[in-house]
């Protein structure tokens, strides 16, 4: 049986952060199994910055396809919980969950994907190892198989269930600059957010242009860019570079 939140037990956890922690997976959204919500990649509360994904990354949980555990544990699951679901679990699996998301980036972060993006933020004077920055999500699932590879309208009912619990985030906590990687993230900013954005020209380097974008959001100083630094083509260090220095331009 659910137990009653203990605001002594859980500390400085936000009510909307159980809530979203406690919420069921949808069903046939491909929800990779056993997985956990991902509410943050670091901790929102201490970040001035964000960067802004689509949705968490299955190997974060599982790689090749085996569940990581010890010190190669990037987040909690049900099996390492111990539970079969989250929405009547212990308030202790809760604040697990909120626990590994927090401390993300003093465990064992997906470097291969984060380290371009740090680059970026050690421009603009922030970390996601300094816990100035954090990484969010427009769906907090991870899923098998991917986001590109899902059919649009299961990518649709994902961000539509959980882009209120994002705004919530974005709306509560003290983030004052939102970088949105890649095309599909600014494109999905734009249409599920409804965020407005303008082109304020673009980089290049010898294969690849950038358009970069910005914006507002609430309280917050939007800039975006039109390649993924992860999984774009052709993307160099030279690039890397030109948009950090950009972005240091562009940020409050």
């Amino acid at each position: 049986m659910k137990q009653l939140i203990d605001p002594l037990h859980f500390g400085e956890i936000p009510r909307y952060v159980v809530e979203r922690i406690r919420r069921p997976s949808p069903a046939d959204c491909f929800v990779l199994q056993g997985s956990t919500p991902v509410v943050a990649f670091g901790d929102v509360r201490h970040a001035r910055v964000a960067t802004l994904g689509l949705n968490p990354s299955r190997v974060e949980f599982k790689e090749p396809g085996v569940e990581l555990e010890g010190s190669l544990r990037r987040f909690e699951t049900l099996q390492s919980l111990g539970v079969a679901r989250l929405e009547d679990a212990h308030d202790d699996s809760v604040l697990r969950v909120w626990q590994r998301c927090n401390g993300y980036f003093h465990g064992n972060p997906y470097k291969k994907w984060f380290d371009p993006l740090e680059e970026v933020l050690l421009a603009a004077g922030a970390s996601y190892f300094g816990d100035t920055a954090c990484h969010l999500d427009l769906s907090q699932w991870a899923t098998d198989p991917t986001w590109s590879e899902l059919p649009a309208v299961v990518r649709k009912r994902l961000t539509s269930e959980d882009v209120e619990f994002l705004l919530t985030q974005l709306r509560s906590e003290r983030i004052g600059l939102l970088l949105l990687n890649g095309r599909a993230v600014v494109d999905t900013f734009c249409s599920v957010l409804k965020g407005q954005l303008e082109s304020v020209g673009t980089i290049a380097d010898r294969t690849v242009t950038t358009t970069i974008y910005v914006g507002t959001f609430g309280n917050a100083r939007v800039v975006g860019w039109s390649t993924n630094l992860q999984s774009s083509f052709g993307v160099t260090k030279e690039l890397r570079s030109q948009l950090a220095q950009r972005v240091a331009e562009l940020a409050p």
